[in-house]
C-alpha cells in the first residue's frame, strides 16, 4: 500500500514529457487508500516507434555500461597480473640480493675467521721459534765462551812456548 503525504504545491508537481503530443503531470506525493496499481486501459497517446525507439536506446546505454564494466574488468585484471609479475620479479630480485649479500658477509668473516687463525697459528709458531732460537743462541754464546776461554789458555800457552823457545833461541 502507498502511503503517501497530502502535500500538494505547485514546486511538488512533476511535469513528465515525452515525444507524446501532450504533457503529464505527476505530484510528487499523493494519497490515495484505495491504490492498487495502474489500471490495464490507461492508454498513453505516445506513439508505438517512439517508445520501441526509447527502448532500444535504453538497452544500448545499458549494453554500453555492461561492456564498459567488462573492459574496466578486463583492465583491472591485466593490472592486477602485471602488478603480481612485478612483484614476483622485485621478490626474486631481493631475495638473490639478499642471498648474495648475506653469502658475500658469511664468505668474509669465514676469511677473516682463517686469517685470525692463521695469523694466530704463525704466532705461535713464531713465539716456538724465538724460543728455539733464543736457546740456540745462548748455547752459542755459551760455546763461544768456552772456546773463548780456550782460546785464551791457548794463547797464554802459545805465549809461553814462543817466550821458552825464543829464550831457548837466544840462550844458544
Amino acid at each position: 500500500m502507498v502511503s503517501w503525504s497530502d502535500e500538494t504545491s505547485e514546486d511538488s508537481v512533476m511535469n513528465i514529457s515525452s515525444s507524446c503530443d501532450g504533457i503529464i503531470k505527476l505530484p510528487a506525493t499523493m494519497h490515495d487508500l484505495n491504490f492498487n496499481g495502474t489500471d490495464a486501459d490507461v492508454n498513453f497517446l505516445c506513439e508505438h516507434d517512439s517508445m520501441e525507439k526509447a527502448l532500444a536506446k535504453l538497452w544500448d546505454m545499458y549494453e554500453e555500461i555492461k561492456l564498459a564494466r567488462t573492459n574496466d574488468n578486463l583492465e583491472s585484471s591485466f593490472a592486477i597480473h602485471n602488478l603480481t609479475e612485478e612483484k614476483k620479479k622485485l621478490q626474486e630480485n631481493y631475495d638473490s640480493l639478499v642471498y648474495a649479500d648475506v653469502n658475500a658477509l658469511l664468505d668474509a668473516q669465514q676469511q677473516w675467521g682463517v686469517e685470525l687463525t692463521n695469523q694466530k697459528e704463525q704466532k705461535q709458531y713464531l713465539e716456538v721459534k724465538i724460543t728455539e732460537l733464543e736457546t740456540v743462541v745462548g748455547n752459542l754464546k755459551a760455546e763461544l765462551s768456552k772456546k773463548e776461554e780456550e782460546k785464551k789458555k791457548l794463547q797464554e800457552n802459545y805465549d809461553s812456548l814462543y817466550a821458552y823457545v825464543n829464550s831457548l833461541l837466544d840462550a844458544q
